[in-house]
């Protein structure tokens, strides 16, 4: 009887501390540190993360509307990226007056995927240096620009029966038998056009979480000579491609960011 009490008492200091532990429960989150950095709110830190991967995406007569996709290389490295930068500088210095704008960017190429997977608990988190400078830059809010992957009806100079989905910076080539309409008014010609997809957020750099964001799905036919029908891609060059793309970011950009950066 003694051996049963003396077990049983040395069991319960032991069952005591596991029923305090559930009483308690899982341990409280860890306190989110207070921003003490001064802010200016006509100040905007604008972060591009597009990188240099274009889209092509083909459309032969071979295939009718099967989708041929690769990817291609735009040079020099980030090219499209300060494209977007400035164009948003000009933007956002142009919406009001006495606003300044730092301008970031980066080479990581862990960064240009899903915009999604930079936020951890509903707030952004940018590794390393790039995140301690954009946080440090006294700037009130943020524009995040990612690659955004949406419909190709959204953009309508795009040709129809497109089955894939636009992502960043891009173009399409379709040379499928039809009666469709060159970008001179000629018929039966190859359709060739740039586009962008991509997805503007805001972000407030007091507390890193999304206010308000914008996404933009714009195209733009190429012009296409006879003598270049059976290959328009190979026909240009790929400082033209650059160029055509860089034209239209600095085209519908500011455009679609007009009610994000609005006093």
């Amino acid at each position: 009887m003694n051996r049963r009490l003396i077990c049983l008492l040395s069991l319960l200091p032991a069952l005591a501390f596991g029923q305090s532990m559930k009483n308690k429960g899982a341990p409280p989150p860890p306190p989110v540190v207070e921003d003490k950095t001064p802010r200016d709110a006509n100040k905007f830190a604008v972060l591009s993360l597009l990188g240099d991967n274009v889209q092509l995406i083909s459309l032969s007569p071979a295939r009718g509307d099967t989708v041929q996709s690769g990817d291609w290389t735009s040079t020099p490295a980030g090219g499209l990226d300060n494209a977007v930068l400035q164009a948003l500088n000009g933007a956002i210095k142009a919406s009001a007056k006495g606003r300044e704008v730092k301008l970031y960017t980066s080479s990581t190429r862990s960064l240009f995927g899903d915009p999604a997977h930079l936020f951890v608990d509903g707030r952004l988190s940018l590794p390393g240096k790039l995140g301690e400078a954009v946080r440090q830059s006294g700037a009130a809010q943020l524009l995040l620009v990612t690659r955004s992957r949406q419909e190709p009806a959204l953009a309508a100079a795009l040709p129809g029966r497109i089955l894939a989905t636009l992502e960043g910076p891009g173009f399409v080539l379709d040379q499928r038998p039809s009666g469709q309409i060159s970008f001179d008014g000629q018929g039966g010609m190859p359709v060739f056009a740039s586009y962008v997809s991509i997805r503007v957020a805001l972000i407030d750099l007091s507390d890193l979480k999304l206010k308000r964001e914008q996404s933009l799905a714009v195209a733009a036919r190429l012009p296409v000579d006879r003598e270049a029908a059976a290959n328009p891609w190979a026909a240009t060059t790929a400082e033209q491609r650059v160029k055509a793309l860089e034209a239209l970011i600095e085209a519908e950009l500011p455009k679609a960011v007009a009610g994000l950066v609005a006093p």
